[in-house]
């Protein structure tokens, strides 16, 4: 099966991050994929600009670059990448993160052999601007443990998923309802729908966070995230249930200041808490 790459870039994004992206993505796979879709969302910086062309020569005809003369967002503009995506699988990519050089080769042979999987994502490793590799996220690998799970957290690490083209053909598309949840919006569309989704155990991404990450869960994005999940529980469970109360929690923790988050989120209790459930997935390979 062929693969597409879909990316999109914005004004603020640092260029030697999408460079060390390009060439993950790229050069250091084992399977190297068949086309790059790259969306500029608006216009860019003259280093930006750079890299992309550096790219351009790199790659070739293989890399299709779309310009937005405006910022959309990056909902709008991944369902602009989607329209010129010509692969029987499309792969998610953030131009900040770094692809392991397996990541391609390993979903396409899950994907060849799971052919009623239509979403398939993966195990990621974060890593901070200094390059240390530091905790290990894990996901529930079946469709049955993610439906069971999906009201908790997001089910999926969005940079690490891989579509079937087919999906998209069905009239899927990312929605901007709510801001910056253009994924789990879709994860919960798609489960409602009766999408098979899977995550392999295998980690095929490095996630890139840093203090920036932190900074853009404001209250904006906590009441935005409130009422993703809340409709998505209403599509699967309908308005009698008690799963409502984990995003009234999920609120309570988001609405708190960042420096306490980023306090919780590096403390031993909860690298304790994900060790737990990341040992908890792997029991049930």
């Amino acid at each position: 099966m062929t693969i597409s790459v879909l990316m999109s870039t914005y004004i603020k994004e640092q260029p030697n991050y999408l460079d060390e992206a390009m060439r993950s993505i790229w050069t250091e796979q084992k399977k190297k994929p068949d086309q790059i879709v790259l969306v500029e969302d608006g216009p860019l910086t003259t280093a930006l600009y750079g890299i992309l062309s550096k790219w351009q020569n790199v790659i070739g005809d293989k890399l299709t670059i779309i310009e937005n003369k405006q910022n959309k967002g990056l909902a709008l503009s991944l369902n602009d990448g989607i329209e010129a995506c010509k692969g029987d699988l499309i792969a998610r990519m953030d131009t900040d993160d770094i692809a392991l050089p397996d990541r391609l080769k390993l979903q396409e042979e899950y994907m060849n052999a799971h052919p009623d999987v239509e979403i398939l994502g993966g195990s990621l490793r974060e890593f901070n601007d200094q390059g240390t590799l530091n905790k290990t996220r894990q996901y529930p690998q079946t469709i049955k443990e993610i439906r069971k799970s999906i009201h908790k957290a997001s089910p999926l690490a969005h940079p690490t998923v891989m579509f079937r083209r087919s999906f998209f053909d069905k009239g899927f598309r990312y929605s901007n309802k709510f801001f910056i949840c253009e994924d789990v919006t879709l994860w919960f569309e798609a489960v409602s729908s009766g999408v098979v989704i899977n995550n392999i155990p295998e980690i095929v991404l490095n996630f890139r966070r840093n203090d920036s990450v932190m900074k853009r869960r404001g209250r904006q994005k906590a009441w935005s995230e409130f009422k993703a999940y809340s409709h998505g529980i209403f599509l699967l469970d309908g308005v009698f249930t008690l799963k409502y109360i984990y995003p009234l929690m999920r609120l309570a923790f988001r609405l708190m200041p960042t420096k306490i988050i980023k306090a919780v989120y590096n403390s031993k209790l909860r690298n304790a808490v994900t060790q737990k459930k990341n040992d908890s997935i792997q029991k049930m390979q």
